[in-house]
């Protein structure tokens, strides 16, 4: 069994990689946005965290958040919301996918992959990179040219901010060449 570590640190802000079971490509569609954002909502009420970058693909979540400065526990928002998800999803006529026998035997649905990626971001360079691969990765997987063409990205929010230009990412940004994520 691998033994999985994570790294928590009060008021930590985190870069997270969330993948569908088995790499499906649902995480777009109507439905699947909508749960996502009633999930989204619902765990940020319980367990508050600043969301400063995040982009939606059909099979992944790239995010960064930023926790409160007295909370370390993102693990507990992940579970809270990928259940809250699986749960919508599914009662509102979603599918589940073919379970392996561990999961039936556990009980548990074939929506999400069970872990997760997290890196907790070491300084305002790190930050950067980290930021800039969440809104690049649309390109990086072919789904369009240019980072402003994808609809599900905080890209539009940091543009409206003034941290990128419009045309940012139309050749791809030399600082994420090498950043490689784990759990893509």
């Amino acid at each position: 069994m691998a033994d999985y570590r994570r790294l928590y640190h009060d008021g930590g802000t985190y870069f997270f990689t969330l993948v569908t079971y088995d790499r499906r490509e649902f995480l777009t569609s109507d439905l699947a946005r909508r749960c996502l954002r009633y999930a989204w909502n619902q765990t940020r009420r319980k367990h508050p965290f600043r969301v400063d970058a995040v982009c939606l693909l059909p099979n992944h979540i790239h995010c960064i958040w930023t926790l409160p400065e007295d909370d370390c526990d993102f693990s507990i928002r992940w579970r809270m919301l990928k259940g809250l998800f699986s749960m919508r999803f599914l009662a509102r006529g979603g599918h589940e996918f073919n379970r392996n026998t561990s999961r039936t035997r556990k009980g548990e649905v074939a929506v999400w992959q069970r872990r997760f990626w997290e890196h907790l971001i070491k300084d305002e360079d790190d930050f950067v990179r980290h930021a800039d691969y969440v809104h690049y990765n649309p390109v990086k997987h072919g789904y369009t040219v240019r980072p402003r063409d994808w609809e599900w990205s905080s890209f539009h929010r940091s543009v409206r901010e003034g941290y990128y230009d419009p045309n940012w990412g139309d050749t791809e940004p030399h600082n994420i060449r090498n950043l490689k994520c784990v759990g893509e």
